[in-house]
């Protein structure tokens, strides 16, 4: 197998654009280690998914740092999860596995419903939120509210963010990516349960609002090894806000018009609610809001 995945690899980076070779690269690895469902691709062998991220670390090519894989456990959810360093920026990004989830909420606000069956395919996703020292290698304008190099930047607008992650060769994660990539495989209202857990996230600070590294919470990520998507800054994603009654089910971004982007994830000055994985709000793309910050996120290479 690995001698057939490294002819058909060089199919691919001889000819980027054959779309013949890059759709069989894609299923051969994806029968070796099923990267498109997330529940199959947690009972392969450690030693088929590293040659499935393997693989795609040699895709990604020379500005990418392979990290190894490591094992994440939230909300009864438990998965192994590849790592990449994207270089330019040092960005830490994770491969999540694809597959098919109910997104939203049927007892939220009216904004989080009906719940609806969504596909996603898999994707490389930040582990933090962007870092204001991985942000300043390459700064765009921002208005942030609190300074310190491990401190999640935000503070910028819509337009802001995408235009620095889309200069680095990256973009920001659609919002049904952004849910399945948070919930990692739970139905509960928290990656980590029905009930918030201060240990999980920050929130309901109130006038004592501040930012913090997403670092100190290193050891309770979710099952997919993200850190802070619940709390902390709200995130930008790529969808601009409406029904979910017009949205896509195939995990792209949802393009009803108007000023208003989608956030997610909630922050650390407002209501546990928001730190919900079905919650949403929404910003005027031309806002520069306290809080409000981004997570990068990049297609599979095939």
């Amino acid at each position: 197998m690995d001698g057939q995945l490294r002819a058909l690899e060089r199919r691919v980076q001889s000819a980027p654009d054959d779309a013949v070779a890059r759709g069989e690269l894609r299923s051969a690895l994806f029968r070796l280690a099923p990267l498109d469902d997330r529940e199959r691709w947690a009972a392969a062998s450690p030693s088929a998914q590293d040659l499935v991220l393997t693989t795609i670390g040699r895709l990604l090519g020379p500005a990418w740092e392979p990290l190894g894989a490591a094992v994440y456990a939230a909300g009864g959810a438990r998965h192994r999860i590849g790592a990449f360093r994207h270089l330019l920026t040092r960005v830490v990004l994770h491969l999540v596995p694809g597959g098919t989830f109910l997104m939203g909420s049927d007892d939220g606000p009216v904004a989080e419903g009906p719940r609806r069956r969504v596909t996603i395919q898999p994707l490389l996703i930040g582990r933090y939120p962007v870092r204001q020292v991985e942000w300043d290698r390459r700064p765009q304008a921002d208005e942030r509210s609190w300074t310190g190099p491990e401190l999640p930047i935000e503070g910028m607008t819509w337009t802001g963010a995408r235009a620095w992650l889309v200069a680095a060769g990256l973009r920001l994660p659609t919002e049904a990516e952004w849910e399945w990539a948070c919930r990692a495989g739970t139905t509960s209202h928290y990656f980590w349960g029905d009930a918030m857990d201060d240990a999980y996230c920050w929130h309901g600070l109130g006038d004592a609002w501040t930012s913090h590294p997403p670092a100190a919470h290193d050891d309770r990520p979710n099952a997919f090894g993200l850190v802070d998507p619940s709390g902390n800054v709200a995130e930008w994603v790529e969808d601009s806000h409406g029904p979910y009654s017009s949205a896509p089910t195939d995990g792209s971004a949802a393009r009803h018009g108007g000023a208003l982007r989608v956030l997610r994830g909630g922050d650390a000055f407002g209501r546990a609610s928001h730190c919900r994985s079905a919650s949403r709000a929404a910003a005027a793309a031309k806002d520069l809001g306290a809080g409000i910050g981004l997570r990068a996120a990049l297609s599979l290479p095939t």
